[in-house]
Protein backbone atom coordinates (compact mmCIF):
# COMPACT_ATOMS: atom_id res chain seq x y z
CA UNK A 1 0.00 0.00 0.00
CA UNK A 2 1.40 3.79 -0.69
CA UNK A 3 3.38 5.33 2.55
CA UNK A 4 0.80 7.69 4.04
CA UNK A 5 1.89 11.64 3.66
CA UNK A 6 2.42 12.87 7.48
CA UNK A 7 2.53 15.55 9.59
CA UNK A 8 3.93 16.26 12.83
CA UNK A 9 2.42 19.53 13.46
CA UNK A 10 2.65 21.72 16.97
CA UNK A 11 0.29 23.93 18.15
CA UNK A 12 1.03 25.70 21.32
CA UNK A 13 3.25 23.69 23.78
CA UNK A 14 6.36 22.31 24.76
CA UNK A 15 7.00 20.24 22.53
CA UNK A 16 7.86 17.64 25.25
CA UNK A 17 5.44 14.71 22.96
CA UNK A 18 7.72 15.37 19.71
CA UNK A 19 10.85 15.38 21.77
CA UNK A 20 9.72 11.57 22.94
CA UNK A 21 9.45 10.57 19.29
CA UNK A 22 12.90 11.74 19.14
CA UNK A 23 13.94 9.47 21.61
CA UNK A 24 12.62 6.72 19.79
CA UNK A 25 16.62 6.79 17.62
CA UNK A 26 16.78 3.91 15.39
CA UNK A 27 12.69 3.02 15.88
CA UNK A 28 12.37 6.44 14.09
CA UNK A 29 13.86 5.07 10.81
CA UNK A 30 11.54 2.12 10.81
CA UNK A 31 8.49 4.96 11.02
CA UNK A 32 9.88 6.67 8.02
CA UNK A 33 10.28 3.62 6.34
CA UNK A 34 6.66 2.89 6.55
CA UNK A 35 5.29 6.63 6.53
CA UNK A 36 5.93 9.33 3.68
CA UNK A 37 6.93 11.80 6.91
CA UNK A 38 7.13 15.31 5.05
CA UNK A 39 7.17 17.27 7.85
CA UNK A 40 8.47 16.81 11.48
CA UNK A 41 9.90 20.09 12.39
CA UNK A 42 12.23 19.02 15.34
CA UNK A 43 13.56 16.30 13.33
CA UNK A 44 14.42 18.30 9.84
CA UNK A 45 15.01 21.84 8.15
CA UNK A 46 12.02 21.76 6.55
CA UNK A 47 9.64 24.50 7.53
CA UNK A 48 5.99 23.77 5.43
CA UNK A 49 4.38 21.17 4.70
CA UNK A 50 0.73 22.75 3.81
CA UNK A 51 -1.01 19.46 2.68
CA UNK A 52 -2.95 17.56 1.79
CA UNK A 53 -1.80 15.41 4.38
CA UNK A 54 -2.91 11.52 4.39
CA UNK A 55 -2.19 11.97 8.06
CA UNK A 56 -1.71 14.80 10.05
CA UNK A 57 -0.22 14.27 13.74
CA UNK A 58 -0.86 17.62 15.80
CA UNK A 59 0.43 18.50 19.44
CA UNK A 60 -0.43 21.09 21.56
CA UNK A 61 -3.74 22.98 21.69
CA UNK A 62 -4.75 26.34 20.19
CA UNK A 63 -4.53 29.14 23.03
CA UNK A 64 -4.43 31.97 20.28
CA UNK A 65 -6.66 32.99 17.33
CA UNK A 66 -4.04 32.03 14.65
CA UNK A 67 -3.92 28.75 16.31
CA UNK A 68 -7.12 28.04 15.67
CA UNK A 69 -7.57 29.25 12.20
CA UNK A 70 -4.29 26.98 11.55
CA UNK A 71 -5.70 23.92 12.72
CA UNK A 72 -9.26 24.17 11.37
CA UNK A 73 -6.59 24.77 8.28
CA UNK A 74 -4.88 20.92 9.01
CA UNK A 75 -8.79 19.46 9.34
CA UNK A 76 -9.75 20.40 6.27
CA UNK A 77 -6.50 19.61 4.78
CA UNK A 78 -6.43 16.00 6.71
CA UNK A 79 -7.41 12.42 6.13
CA UNK A 80 -7.11 11.22 9.33
CA UNK A 81 -6.08 13.27 12.55
CA UNK A 82 -4.54 12.32 15.63
CA UNK A 83 -4.32 14.13 18.84
CA UNK A 84 -1.21 13.95 20.37
CA UNK A 85 -0.36 13.83 23.89
CA UNK A 86 -2.45 15.91 26.26
CA UNK A 87 -2.41 19.27 25.78
CA UNK A 88 -4.08 18.05 22.20
CA UNK A 89 -6.71 15.27 23.83
CA UNK A 90 -7.37 17.16 27.06
CA UNK A 91 -6.52 21.00 26.98
CA UNK A 92 -3.27 20.18 28.58
CA UNK A 93 -1.59 22.42 31.68
CA UNK A 94 -2.59 25.53 29.55
CA UNK A 95 -6.42 25.04 29.94
CA UNK A 96 -5.83 25.66 34.17
CA UNK A 97 -6.48 29.62 32.73
CA UNK A 98 -9.96 28.25 32.24
CA UNK A 99 -10.60 27.62 35.88
CA UNK A 100 -11.69 31.30 37.22
CA UNK A 101 -11.58 34.61 36.23
CA UNK A 102 -9.04 34.13 32.84
CA UNK A 103 -8.80 37.80 32.38
CA UNK A 104 -7.42 38.64 36.06
CA UNK A 105 -4.77 35.99 35.41
CA UNK A 106 -3.88 37.73 32.29
CA UNK A 107 -3.48 40.59 34.92
CA UNK A 108 -0.66 39.31 37.22
CA UNK A 109 1.16 37.70 33.99
CA UNK A 110 0.62 40.76 31.58
CA UNK A 111 1.37 44.50 32.06
CA UNK A 112 -0.78 45.20 28.74
CA UNK A 113 -2.73 42.21 28.34
CA UNK A 114 -6.17 43.51 26.14
CA UNK A 115 -3.37 43.22 22.95
CA UNK A 116 -3.07 39.21 23.78
CA UNK A 117 -5.05 36.65 22.34
CA UNK A 118 -6.97 35.26 25.48
CA UNK A 119 -9.71 32.62 24.41
CA UNK A 120 -10.43 29.82 26.40
CA UNK A 121 -8.08 27.13 25.86
CA UNK A 122 -10.04 23.84 24.43
CA UNK A 123 -8.44 20.44 23.41
CA UNK A 124 -8.33 19.77 19.62
CA UNK A 125 -11.09 17.88 19.69
CA UNK A 126 -13.78 20.27 20.91
CA UNK A 127 -12.95 22.77 17.72
CA UNK A 128 -12.34 20.27 14.69
CA UNK A 129 -13.42 16.47 14.42
CA UNK A 130 -10.13 13.78 15.33
CA UNK A 131 -9.90 10.46 14.32
CA UNK A 132 -7.99 8.96 17.53
CA UNK A 133 -5.23 10.51 20.43
CA UNK A 134 -2.47 9.07 21.52
CA UNK A 135 -2.41 10.31 25.69
CA UNK A 136 0.24 11.18 28.26
CA UNK A 137 2.43 14.01 29.33
CA UNK A 138 4.70 13.32 27.42
CA UNK A 139 3.28 10.55 25.37
CA UNK A 140 5.46 7.03 25.55
CA UNK A 141 7.24 6.64 22.71
CA UNK A 142 6.38 2.88 22.06
CA UNK A 143 2.95 3.53 22.33
CA UNK A 144 3.60 6.20 19.82
CA UNK A 145 5.30 3.87 17.71
CA UNK A 146 3.26 0.69 18.03
CA UNK A 147 -0.09 3.41 17.06
CA UNK A 148 1.28 5.03 13.85
CA UNK A 149 2.73 1.43 12.69
CA UNK A 150 -0.31 0.21 13.01
CA UNK A 151 -2.06 3.17 10.61
CA UNK A 152 0.74 2.61 8.32
CA UNK A 153 -0.73 -1.17 7.96
CA UNK A 154 -3.93 0.02 7.65
CA UNK A 155 -5.43 -0.66 11.02
CA UNK A 156 -7.10 0.80 13.22
CA UNK A 157 -4.82 1.17 16.23
CA UNK A 158 -7.14 1.04 20.02
CA UNK A 159 -5.54 1.96 23.49
CA UNK A 160 -6.45 -0.28 26.02
CA UNK A 161 -8.79 0.69 28.60
CA UNK A 162 -7.17 -0.45 31.83
CA UNK A 163 -6.72 1.86 34.53
CA UNK A 164 -3.37 2.75 35.94
CA UNK A 165 -4.12 0.43 38.88
CA UNK A 166 -3.75 -2.38 36.48
CA UNK A 167 -0.10 -1.35 35.91
CA UNK A 168 0.05 -0.31 39.52
CA UNK A 169 -0.55 -3.98 40.50
CA UNK A 170 2.11 -5.69 37.80
CA UNK A 171 4.86 -3.56 39.19
CA UNK A 172 3.77 -4.67 42.88
CA UNK A 173 3.33 -1.08 44.14
CA UNK A 174 2.13 -0.36 47.62
CA UNK A 175 -1.71 1.15 47.02
CA UNK A 176 -1.29 5.40 47.36
CA UNK A 177 -4.85 4.65 47.86
CA UNK A 178 -4.83 2.56 51.09
CA UNK A 179 -2.02 5.36 52.44
CA UNK A 180 -4.55 7.85 52.69
CA UNK A 181 -3.57 9.98 49.19
CA UNK A 182 -5.62 10.83 46.74
CA UNK A 183 -4.71 8.99 43.95
CA UNK A 184 -6.68 9.14 40.46
CA UNK A 185 -5.20 5.94 39.36
CA UNK A 186 -8.53 3.65 39.50
CA UNK A 187 -10.46 6.26 36.78
CA UNK A 188 -7.36 7.19 34.65
CA UNK A 189 -6.56 5.42 31.44
CA UNK A 190 -3.48 2.99 31.90
CA UNK A 191 -0.62 2.66 29.45
CA UNK A 192 2.10 4.33 31.30
CA UNK A 193 2.90 1.72 33.26
CA UNK A 194 1.76 3.80 36.61
CA UNK A 195 5.30 5.50 36.01
CA UNK A 196 4.13 8.05 39.08
CA UNK A 197 2.54 5.69 41.47
CA UNK A 198 6.13 3.49 41.00
CA UNK A 199 7.84 6.39 42.05
CA UNK A 200 5.68 7.37 45.21
CA UNK A 201 3.53 10.11 42.89
CA UNK A 202 -0.19 10.29 43.14
CA UNK A 203 -1.66 9.62 39.79
CA UNK A 204 -2.90 12.99 38.37
CA UNK A 205 -4.73 11.94 35.44
CA UNK A 206 -2.73 13.30 32.64
CA UNK A 207 -3.97 10.24 30.16
CA UNK A 208 -7.48 11.38 30.80
CA UNK A 209 -10.64 9.20 32.14
CA UNK A 210 -11.21 5.84 31.50
CA UNK A 211 -14.31 4.71 30.06
CA UNK A 212 -16.85 3.98 32.20
CA UNK A 213 -15.07 5.27 35.27
CA UNK A 214 -16.28 8.15 37.70
CA UNK A 215 -15.18 10.60 40.35
CA UNK A 216 -18.29 9.20 42.49
CA UNK A 217 -16.67 5.74 41.81
CA UNK A 218 -13.20 7.07 43.21
CA UNK A 219 -14.85 8.81 46.37
CA UNK A 220 -16.26 5.07 47.45
CA UNK A 221 -12.76 3.58 46.91
CA UNK A 222 -11.37 6.18 49.06
CA UNK A 223 -13.94 6.07 51.70
CA UNK A 224 -15.36 9.68 51.40
CA UNK A 225 -11.57 10.73 52.26
CA UNK A 226 -11.72 13.65 49.55
CA UNK A 227 -15.01 15.29 47.91
CA UNK A 228 -15.26 15.42 44.55
CA UNK A 229 -14.68 19.37 44.52
CA UNK A 230 -11.00 18.85 45.52
CA UNK A 231 -10.75 15.20 43.28
CA UNK A 232 -11.56 17.75 40.49
CA UNK A 233 -8.75 20.04 41.58
CA UNK A 234 -5.89 17.50 40.61
CA UNK A 235 -8.03 16.60 37.50
CA UNK A 236 -7.45 20.39 36.57
CA UNK A 237 -3.54 20.16 36.40
CA UNK A 238 -3.46 18.35 32.82
CA UNK A 239 -6.66 20.17 31.70
CA UNK A 240 -8.71 17.11 31.80
CA UNK A 241 -11.56 18.28 34.07
CA UNK A 242 -14.28 18.41 31.58
CA UNK A 243 -13.48 14.44 30.50
CA UNK A 244 -13.84 13.44 34.03
CA UNK A 245 -17.28 15.63 34.40
CA UNK A 246 -18.35 13.69 31.45
CA UNK A 247 -17.68 10.16 32.45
Amino acid sequence: MPKLKTAIISLTCCEGCQTAILDLGEKLLDITEKLDLRYFRLASGVRKFPGPYDLAIVEGCPVTKDNYKKLKEIRKQSKILIALGSCAHLGGVAEIKNYGDKNEKMKYVYKNFEKIDNPDIKSIGEVVKIDGFIPGCPIDNREFYRFVMELANGKNPKIAQNPVCYECQLRENGCLLQKGKPCLGPVTLGGCEAICPSNNFICEGCRGPLEGTSMKKLQKIMDGKMDKKNLMKIAEIYGAKNEFEEQ
